[in-house]
């Protein structure tokens, strides 16, 4: 037994410890992460459930149902790689300007891989003034290039931004649910993207494994010693 209270035993000992807390720890804090996220997802659904505001009355954040009356920029469309139930297509991509300076990305829906370029007329928008109903959702930030492209990797506003003459938000996109007029059979108007409670519930389960391994695996070694 005296062995194992010699220094470098006792350097183990504190580091088993040590690594326990922290995997404990670990384990919990995404446990909290994960009841944050179902509480979030919890007031969202509520909020998209809510009567559509005004555009110009929503609140600053994103997950808001909302209408806006304004005219396409067909000009400064752009596509988005995107697949439906397994099929390769793209979003069309299509900046709303809803007059006095201002205007919305709005994410109008998916089209066959074959539809490639923006503004096709096979999935154009009404023309003149159309009235939008749609949710709101937190645009995907990224890099902006020097050069603009048709096919953009992200739905982010910045990237089409330099291509009008409005401001558009810079931190959301409208999913478009239904507009008057309506458009043609292309784009196919899809449901916004889920929401995810996110794998915090799979790391919580991996760091509580790890301290279990811990647990069970240095007694079996300090016996092994002893009896050595």
């Amino acid at each position: 037994m005296h062995h194992l209270m010699r220094p470098r035993w006792i350097a183990g000992h504190l580091l088993v410890v040590v690594a326990l807390i922290v995997f404990v720890s670990l384990g919990f804090w995404q446990l909290r992460r994960l009841d944050e996220k179902q509480a979030f997802n919890v007031a969202v659904a509520a909020g998209l459930e809510a009567p559509s505001v005004g555009i110009g009355s929503a609140r600053s954040e994103p997950y808001v149902r909302v209408t806006a009356t304004g005219e396409y920029d067909v000009g400064a469309e752009v596509l988005v790689l995107r697949s439906r139930n397994g099929v390769s297509g793209h979003h069309v991509l299509t900046p709303l300007d809803l007059g006095g300076g201002r205007g919305v990305l709005v994410d109008r829906g998916w089209v066959p891989i074959t539809l490639d370029r923006p503004g096709d007329p096979q999935a154009g928008p009404p023309a003149g003034e159309v009235t939008v109903e749609g949710v709101l959702w937190p645009a995907q930030f990224g890099g902006v290039p020097d050069e603009p492209a048709a096919v953009v990797p992200r739905i982010d506003p910045a990237l089409v931004a330099g291509s009008v003459s409005f401001e558009l938000d810079p931190g959301r996109y409208l999913v478009l649910l239904g507009q008057d007029p309506e458009g043609g059979e292309l784009p196919i108007a899809e449901e916004p993207p889920p929401l995810s409670v996110g794998p915090h519930l799979g790391y919580a389960v991996q760091w509580f494994l790890f301290a279990g391994v811990v647990l069970v695996g240095y007694p079996i070694l300090l016996r092994r010693r002893l009896e050595g």
